[in-house]
């Protein structure tokens, strides 16, 4: 069984998506992936981890990853 990879920054939560667009790649859980959601600095190039589907959702209801207003 495969261990199960951890956020990179807050290291407490499982890796929902990881972040590609920087080498070595960055996982991500969803609570601090959704963070940067709402600030407006969204990450755009990932790979779906455990729960990545739910990322991909909130990037989707809120319009194009490029045009992401802040709330």
């Amino acid at each position: 069984m495969a261990q199960q990879q951890m956020c990179g920054e807050c290291r407490s939560q499982a890796a929902a998506i990881e972040d590609i667009d920087i080498e070595p790649a960055q996982p991500w859980c969803l609570a601090c992936a959704l963070i940067l959601v709402k600030v407006g600095d969204p990450i755009v190039n990932y790979r779906e981890l455990n729960g990545g589907a739910m990322y991909t959702m909130a990037l989707t209801s809120r319009g194009a990853t490029q045009t992401l207003r802040f709330r």
